[in-house]
């Protein structure tokens, strides 16, 4: 890849930062359409689909031979959080000191242009090195249910490949896997009464908000027997985190209504049910001293834990790809963060992920290192050439 090809994809990159794709607040058709024009400007070829128009996936091949390589990214971003905390602006793509600064600058814009950058490789070689396809689906950070993404590609018969790689950040690992998610929603309901009154003081009412704080308290306290499993999991445990607490109308009015999400991160060996059951013991115990108060549980985002083997063909190929562009092989890893790699496993395509190089996804001053960004395109084009001769 040449000096000028490079610092387009740097140039590719710090647009795509430039294009806000907040989940929940900007639909991906900007991104989707740039990713398109961009690709289709270089000579690639390119298609929005999708079930929802504003929230397209945006699909790119480098030709029309079947692609050995998937290559795949999300299009959205977590939100800023508070922009004044940031040291560049969350939007801006800054590039200081060979970082380029934004929100989803690693987490996934980086992979993005990565993966475009090694299609165009791929284009510029011979038709029987290999080819890849790059999918850019919407609505991963949701929950990446996948509804409007992976699961909607499937269905159309878009996706293809001998194997995938989801472009998450890191060149000093190749992510074979990730831990489950549960997410759960609590909602307690009490007895509203003045928090100056006698009936107050003598009981009458049913505080909600410390009611469901007692729970949460107890639930994040959580502690399950781990049984190891497989040794990529072995250094992550099943662990319940509190995110989100609504409650309260006045500061002189005990809170008859409260309501609060458990986000838990699964090992294999820990069930989703065990974790419910657990939270309900906790719930009726809780119930059980103070009068009046109901809690219910409901579950609204489930994924599977998830692991291929380290010896898929798209893991070797990735390994020495990397080994001959980098000078050193990455180790092989599960992730603690889930995401849609548990999808494309379940639709037969293994999923390994990697990316370029970056910090602070889903926290302020989020970069990606620009050099990683044509380097591991290298790497992704050179994994594709080596599945395509692959017995």
């Amino acid at each position: 890849m040449d000096a000028e090809r490079a610092a387009d994809l740097v140039s590719f990159c710090r647009q795509l930062i430039r294009t806000p794709s907040v989940n929940g607040e900007h639909p991906e058709l900007a991104i989707a359409e740039l990713v398109a024009s961009f690709a289709v400007e270089h000579g690639l070829h390119a298609e929005l689909i999708g079930a929802n128009p504003e929230r397209p996936n945006v699909r790119v091949w480098s030709r029309e031979t079947a692609p050995s390589l998937l290559l795949v990214a999300h299009l959205d971003t977590v939100p800023v959080g508070t922009a004044a905390n940031w040291t560049h602006h969350p939007f801006g793509g800054e590039l200081v000191e060979g970082r380029i600064y934004g929100r989803g600058a690693v987490d996934n814009k980086g992979g993005i242009a990565s993966a475009l950058g090694a299609l165009l490789e791929l284009r510029d070689g011979d038709a029987e090195d290999g080819a890849a396809m790059f999918v850019g689906v919407p609505d991963e950070e949701s929950g990446a249910l996948g509804e409007l993404g992976v699961k909607y590609l499937k269905r159309e018969g878009k996706l293809a490949g001998r194997g995938a790689i989801y472009t998450y950040p890191g060149t000093d690992k190749i992510v074979l896997g990730h831990r489950g998610l549960l997410r759960i929603e609590l909602v307690a309901r009490g007895r509203s009464l003045h928090t100056g009154s006698l009936e107050w003081q003598e009981g009458a009412g049913c505080n909600a908000l410390a009611g469901l704080a007692e729970v949460l308290l107890r639930t994040e306290a959580l502690r399950f027997k781990e049984n190891g499993g497989d040794r990529f999991f072995q250094e992550w445990r099943t662990i319940a985190t509190p995110t989100i607490f609504h409650a309260g109308s006045g500061p002189s009015i005990g809170p008859d209504h409260a309501e609060a999400l458990i986000d838990i991160r699964l090992t294999p060996s820990v069930e989703a049910s065990m974790v419910e059951d657990a939270i309900r013991e906790i719930i009726n115990d809780v119930v059980a001293h103070r009068a009046g108060l109901e809690v219910s549980l409901t579950t609204v985002v489930q994924l599977p834990a998830t692991l291929i083997d380290a010896q898929e063909p798209v893991v070797t190929a990735l390994s020495t790809a990397a080994a001959d562009e980098l000078g050193r092989e990455p180790s092989l890893v599960a992730a603690g963060p889930a995401n849609e790699s548990y999808l494309f496993n379940s639709f037969g395509f293994p999923t390994c992920a990697f990316g370029p190089d970056g910090s602070d996804g889903h926290r302020i001053d989020e970069y990606v290192i620009a050099d990683s960004i044509p380097s591991v395109a290298r790497i992704y084009a050179r994994t594709a050439r080596i599945l395509a001769h692959a017995v």
